[in-house]
């Protein structure tokens, strides 16, 4: 249940920048990054989703460290997750540096750089690499149980797909005569959604009573 209280946190989040891409004058969601979100006067928005997202994480952390709780990646895997809630967390104080577009009459490309931005971005390489390493950490967990080794097979597939996906989205975003230009929304949020999938996924079998973790 409490694992179920995390992953619904973790499931808001696209939820609420999907909604908000899909309402906020002057935005592509297509092309902008879900962090231009935060700019703007209703940039709060995606501020606080980037926290709830956040505080969501650290609770799956340590809700994974009473799961796992001993053996191959038992605290590993929630140190993984905790600093990855810890920037997502820092991504909602430094929002990042208007540009590519957005808000209206920021400049086409990357704009000057503050330190704020600077924080933000290096903040949202962060979680993105915990992200991977978590679930290729947690893939190496369920492949030392034999009859779970589909299960390390769909991690190790999650675990990589933020890997093929992020390089389009830079590419895309800063090449605006590729032909990825205007699709580097698309490839960003094809690549941070995964942990959130794999663990709205893994929740069928625990709600069928299955128990999937084990040393």
């Amino acid at each position: 249940m409490w694992l179920t209280y995390g992953t619904a946190g973790t499931v808001l989040f696209p939820v609420i920048y999907l909604i908000e891409g899909a309402t906020r004058p002057d935005y592509n969601a297509l092309q902008q990054a879900i962090s231009a979100l935060s700019l703007g006067p209703d940039g709060w928005i995606q501020q606080v989703n980037f926290a709830l997202c956040g505080v969501s994480v650290l609770w799956l952390a340590f809700v994974w460290r009473q799961i796992l709780r001993d053996g191959v990646c038992a605290t590993l895997y929630p140190i993984i997750r905790g600093i990855e809630g810890v920037g997502l967390v820092a991504i909602a104080i430094f929002s990042q540096d208007p540009g590519y577009g957005y808000p209206p009459g920021a400049p086409a490309g990357a704009g000057p750089s503050t330190l704020g931005g600077t924080l933000h971005l290096s903040f949202t390489i962060l979680v993105v690499q915990a992200m991977c390493l978590g679930l290729l950490v947690i893939a190496w967990r369920l492949w030392k149980t034999p009859h779970l080794r589909g299960w390390a097979a769909f991690s190790l597939a999650c675990g990589l797909l933020p890997m093929v996906f992020m390089p389009f989205f830079v590419l895309a975003q800063n090449n605006p005569h590729s032909a990825l230009a205007g699709y580097a929304g698309l490839f960003e949020r094809l690549a941070t959604n995964a942990d959130t999938i794999w663990g709205t996924v893994l929740l069928i079998p625990l709600w069928a009573g299955k128990r999937l973790m084990r040393p």
